[in-house]
Formats: structure tokens, sequence, C-alpha cells
């Protein structure tokens, strides 16, 4: 039996209504409370080691009203940790610039994965164990370069700029075929101990200076000498929803980045204690102490000379799009800063 006129015309009212009711009274989308956090090995990553051992992104969110759990990990190379953030088991990496770049370019029409900030700028050293070596054209055929990721990963760009010094334009490929891919830990072991063949290794701290104490291990180049002065290493990323659906996270995130920067420089060794705490890193002490002193190593959020890296990489085909500005790969978290 239908309904008079009248009840018919109050029912759709009322379902209008409650339509209305339900559109404008529904609660906004929750920001994530549980995150994973995906890191290289070594010192560029002192202020997520510092941010891990103090809670500072926890405590963060905790002030903008969010109960936040951050979980930690540390993974061997960039194409590892490219891999973990686009499959969604991490929602921030942090890796070499190369990496972020390469991501940058490939998911510019879908995942939108971009830096939120910078994390380190700071050298990084060829190295062999081979007295016949002294530049990077005397590598030869029978040599092994160990790296944390070939063609990927920052080491492999930038030795791939030297090489290209070394050999002349168009020629940054020609020693790809002798380069392996092996995490830090186990390219200083073979490096070191001679084993599997290993003769050079593009390396970063701590590892490089750990190396140079050891006898028969010698620096071929360096990253400033053929980036021609300081450049940024590594960067934080994440995909473009992450940072859109997480607002407050984000802004956790940056505030928390800063405090742990501002912590290192105000109180070193008690940052030094923290990494070792976190790491359980077996470097002497000294040595780490030395690194960080250093002028050449430097902390902040923001890029340095970035551009030249997108550039060579444009320049050898590893990017199919040409960066503008290095806030073309950057989310607007730093464009207010004086990046380069």
């Amino acid at each position: 039996m239908s309904l008079p006129l009248n009840l018919r015309r109050l029912a759709g009212c009322a379902l209008v209504a409650a339509a209305a009711f339900t559109i404008a009274g529904a609660p906004a989308r929750a920001e994530m409370s549980s995150v994973k956090v995906a890191t290289q090995i070594g010192l560029p990553y002192l202020p997520l080691i510092v941010m891990q051992h103090d809670k500072l992104w926890e405590e963060a969110a905790k002030a903008k009203g969010l109960d936040l759990k951050v979980e930690y990990a540390r993974l061997g190379g960039g194409g590892p940790l490219n891999d973990a953030l686009l499959s969604d088991s991490v929602q921030i990496a942090s890796a070499g610039l190369s990496p972020l770049l390469t991501l940058w370019d490939r998911t510019s029409k879908n995942y939108g994965v971009k830096a939120l900030s910078a994390i380190n700028a700071s050298p990084m050293y060829l190295l062999t164990n081979k007295d016949s070596i002294k530049s990077i054209k005397d590598f030869g055929p029978d040599d092994r370069i160990a790296l944390p990721s070939i063609k990927v990963s920052i080491q492999a760009i930038v030795l791939a700029m030297g090489v290209e010094q070394a050999f002349g334009p168009g020629k940054s490929g020609e020693l790809d075929n002798i380069q392996v891919s092996m995490a830090h830990p186990e390219a200083f072991a073979a490096l070191t101990s001679k084993a599997g063949g290993i003769t050079g290794y593009m390396a970063s701290s701590p590892f490089q200076e750990r190396a140079l104490k050891v006898p028969g291990i010698r620096k071929v180049a360096d990253s400033f000498e053929i980036q021609g002065g300081p450049a940024t290493l590594s960067v934080i990323y994440a995909k473009a929803d992450f940072v859109k659906n997480n607002p407050k996270l984000v802004e956790a995130f940056m505030e928390a980045q800063k405090k742990a920067v501002a912590l290192i420089k105000s109180d070193l060794k008690g940052s030094i204690d923290k990494y070792y705490a976190v790491t359980g890193d077996k470097t002497d002490r000294a040595i780490v102490e030395e690194i960080l002193a250093s002028p050449t190593y430097d902390f902040d959020i923001f890029p340095k000379e970035s551009m030249k890296i997108a550039d060579f990489m444009y320049k050898t085909g590893a990017l199919k799009q040409k960066p503008t500005s290095w806030k073309d790969y950057f989310f607007e978290t730093v464009h207010s800063e004086k990046g380069s």
C-alpha cells in the first residue's frame, strides 16, 4: 500500500536531511596512528637516530593531539628502500639523493614521491686496497668496486660523475661492469680483508674513516672533489598521499627533525651516545667525534647543490624528466628554505 502524498514528501525530506547530516557531520579522516621509517646505515642518518632515541616525532605529534607509534628500520641501499616505500611497507624513507630522484621521476603520475627535507651533506670517499690504483682510471676489468646499490645509489651516481671526468664526456658507464652491490658493513669487511675480489669501495661515514685506519687502504677520490664542493648526500622522502592525508603528522615530523638537528649542534656528545645506543655500532668513539666535528659534515633540512646530481642523471638518461628547480622534487615543507 502506498503512502499518502504528504507522507511521501515528508519521508523524502527526512532522507535528504539525514544524508546532509551524515555528510556534514562525518568525522574528518583520521591521521595514521602507526608509521614506519626506513633509513640506510651510517652517520648521515644521525638526526633520525636522535629522533628515534628521544621519541621526538611521537612527542611532537602528541602536542598536536595525536597518539603516534613509530617503528624504525635500517636497510642496505636505496633500491630496497624504494621498494619498501612503494609497497607501503614504510611511510617514510631516508636514503641518498639519487634514489629519491629516481622515484620522483618514475612516480610523478601516480604515487608522487618527493622529498620532505634534506638530512645530511657530507663527503663520500672512493677507497682502494690495491697499490697500483692511484686514480679512477686505474681500475680495470679484474677489479671490483663495492657500493650500496648499482645504478640507483648516490654513491653510484657520484662515482659515474667521477668516471666521466676521468675517461671523458659520454663515458660515465666505463666502470659499470665492475660494480658490486653490497651493504656498507659487508663492503667495509670485504675491502679491508681483500675478500671476494673487492678492490674498491665507494663509501660513507663512519665506514670510510674506519677503513682508512687499516694499513693498505687509501682514498682515490671523494665526492666533494667530484661535485666541486659540499653537496647533499641524503634526503627524507614520502608518497604524496601520505603527506596529503597526514598534515599534522608531517608538520610534527618536520618539527622533530629540526629539534634533532638542534640537539646535535648543541650536545654533540649526547647525540653520539644516542647513536651508539640505537645502532650498536662498533666504530671507535674518537673516529665518530672527529667525523662529526669536521666542517665538511653538516646536518640541515634544505638541499645543497642537489641540481648537479639531477642534471647529471637527466643527461645520462637515468631521469626522463628534467627538473627546473630543486623545488620540483621537494614538497612544500622546505620551499621557504634557501635550498639549491
